[in-house]
């Protein structure tokens, strides 16, 4: 039986996602893109046709409409289309709906980011613990196979550091993820994924030192690393998602994650936040 997919978002990892799947759908089945604006949905599936990229054009890639914090509509959704994995590409405020919706109907869940309140910025750590973990018993009452954090960081970067635990070494004492990223479309700015979500990543840093979690300053704490391929960049200690899963799981004093900014995005940045237009509340006029 083919598992059927449903994809949840329309952003840019939710396109490359839906690709992914297309190309693999001999295995995956019917995939279905749903969406608060369905016509984003639809421009993915065009991209998919025009790029040929479908492997068995037997199997149906359609889209719907959907409100995924409504958790009826979203169990309503995942019977109709009897789609056997949900992968979350949403924004991260959906996560616990969502997750609910696939415990309720069991099948399998799957997300890139840790769930995040709208009101709530930069939570007391461990993360995980004040959302997902919470649904670990139900998951494993009702058989259902939920992955959190399935991107490349967090993701792939857990798969290096439990392969290095294993494989690599006796004993490991510090962890340092650096991610930076080098491109540029000639634009004056934008930020490495979700703004919304990015920024709001810059409130505290929250990092594991010395076994216990620690608190510095946003974009206080920086280095310069000769990087493979694109060189020298300057780095800022930086919290984020991976770090609440790696301390729980993986023996190591101190894990810390550093990101790469250029001085015109810290620049830039500085302005917007100085204008209050950083703020997770809303605006009144």
């Amino acid at each position: 039986m083919k598992k059927n997919v449903l994809i949840v978002g329309a952003g840019g990892v939710a396109q490359v996602a839906a690709h992914k799947c297309a190309q693999n759908n001999d295995i995956l089945g019917d995939i279905c893109i749903a969406s608060r604006k369905q016509f984003k949905c639809e421009r993915i599936i065009e991209s998919i046709y025009r790029k040929n990229n479908i492997k068995d054009k037997t199997k149906k890639i359609y889209s719907r409409q959907l409100n995924a914090l409504d958790i009826d509509a979203t169990v309503k959704l995942i019977e109709e289309t009897n789609s056997q994995i949900v992968i979350n590409l949403a924004q991260s405020y959906v996560n616990m709906s969502l997750l609910e919706a696939c415990i309720k109907t069991k099948v399998a869940y799957m997300d890139t980011a840790i769930h995040e309140e709208p009101d709530k910025v930069c939570e007391d750590p461990p993360w995980y613990a004040n959302y997902e973990w919470k649904r670990k018993d139900r998951c494993k009452e009702n058989q259902i196979t939920a992955i959190l954090g399935v991107g490349f960081d967090p993701g792939v970067v857990n798969a290096y550091c439990a392969y290095a635990v294993k494989h690599l070494f006796d004993k490991i004492d510090t962890i340092d993820i650096m991610d930076v990223n080098a491109g540029d479309h000639g634009k004056y700015f934008a930020t490495n994924f979700d703004p919304e979500i990015n920024f709001r990543e810059f409130k505290k840093v929250w990092t594991w030192v010395n076994r216990r979690w620690v608190e510095e300053q946003v974009h206080k704490i920086r280095r310069e690393y000769d990087f493979p391929v694109v060189g020298k960049r300057t780095i800022y200690l930086n919290g984020h998602d991976e770090l609440h899963s790696l301390s729980k799981n993986i023996d190591a004093n101190s894990i810390r994650f550093w990101m790469g900014f250029s001085d015109h995005y810290i620049n830039v940045f500085t302005v917007l936040k100085n204008l209050g237009l950083t703020s997770e509340k809303p605006i009144k006029t």
